[in-house]
């Protein structure tokens, strides 16, 4: 038998590929914001910046690390307002690092109605480019 005919139906070694992840096709549009937060669980108080904003959550980067499934409370600043807008509970969905995501498990109707105002401002304003 011909060697180079054996080399040539050889196996091939496993990719070293990466797996394939999960598409996931969100259900609202997330808007780039950069607002102040205070969050708190039983365990801490953190402080940090909304990255981005839904209807049905926020990107949050943060000063104390946390956990997926950890439920806080959150009161955020929005620009055009002062006083602050509290979330009786949202729970931590992902972590990366000092970053997070939120999912919004129970709103007031005054702070849904707060965050549909910022998401339609900020869909009605146009973003200057950098």
């Amino acid at each position: 038998m011909d060697r180079r005919l054996k080399m040539a139906v050889s196996p091939e070694p496993p990719s070293s590929k990466p797996a394939p992840t999960r598409f996931v096709l969100r259900p609202y549009r997330r808007i780039p914001t950069w607002l102040v937060l205070y969050y708190l669980s039983g365990d801490c108080v953190g402080k940090g910046i909304v990255t981005n904003l839904s209807q049905s959550g926020m990107r949050i980067q943060g000063d104390h690390a946390v956990e997926p499934g950890l439920d806080l409370a959150l009161r955020v600043t929005f620009a055009g307002d002062g006083s602050p807008i509290e979330v009786e509970r949202a729970t931590v969905r992902w972590v990366d690092g000092y970053d997070f995501g939120l999912d919004f498990a129970h709103l007031s109707p005054l702070a849904a109605k707060h965050i549909a105002d910022a998401l339609s401002q900020q869909i009605r304003t146009p973003q200057s480019s950098a």
